[in-house]
């Protein structure tokens, strides 16, 4: 979403500086004039404004969440035989950061999070919005799982793949102050829990496997 602005009091030195040149300034060709603002008005427009800042306090309103159960790790299919390990190292499959994006005013992503953890019921309403929220914070990544480790009272061979997995959560809200005016829009693409697990590639998934053993077969028992 974009949020920038250029400030009136910019856009009012541009438009001066503009009309002041329909008589004082000339050009090569005999053509328009292409002067550049000079002085106060070449200051003026590089002035960028900031969005301000919403009120505290105000409520969300929260739609359009999506909650999966995704993998965002898996290693390479491993042969063990009775009692070994696991050493494979879990790779990275998701590089997409948590994020809290709003379209008309800055937000404390700290209460934008905390207002979803209290929604989602991962944290109480009177907790420290400062204390956490059970979610990711922008910027952050979901865990990986580590490996397996120690495996025992394997018959024979197997081939076993170690994954990693977490509920990605991704919602829209609307903030709005009690004073009224215009709401401010956001969204928010986070993780809640997370975890691990293993398939073994010489049985097929039972029917509670999750999408998350079925993406790790397809990606590494079939090498």
């Amino acid at each position: 979403m974009k949020r920038t602005r250029v400030h009136l009091g910019a856009a009012a030195a541009i438009v001066a500086a503009a009309l002041a040149c329909v008589s004082g300034c000339s050009s090569t060709d005999g053509g328009t004039t292409d002067a550049k603002p000079s002085g106060p008005a070449k200051a003026a427009d590089k002035t960028i404004a900031r969005e301000p800042q919403a009120c505290r306090g105000g409520t969300y309103t929260w739609f359009n969440m999506r909650q999966n159960w995704v993998i965002n790790g898996v290693a390479e299919a491993q042969s063990v035989t009775g009692s070994g390990r696991v050493t494979k190292p879990v790779r990275r499959l998701r590089t997409d950061p948590a994020s809290v994006v709003t379209e008309g005013a800055d937000l404390d992503p700290d209460l934008v999070l905390h207002s979803l953890g209290t929604k989602l019921g991962l944290v109480s309403a009177d907790d420290d919005p400062k204390g956490g929220s059970a979610l990711g914070e922008p910027g952050t990544y979901a865990p990986l799982d580590e490996p397996l480790g120690q495996v025992s009272d394997v018959k024979g061979t197997v081939r076993l793949v170690s994954f990693s997995y977490f509920k990605l959560i991704e919602t829209d809200f609307r903030h709005t102050c009690a004073g009224g005016g215009k709401p401010v829009i956001g969204h928010v693409s986070t993780w809640g829990p997370s975890g691990g697990g293993a398939v073994n590639c010489d049985e097929p998934l039972g029917k509670d496997a999750s999408a998350a053993a079925h993406e790790a077969v397809k990606l590494s028992c079939a090498r």
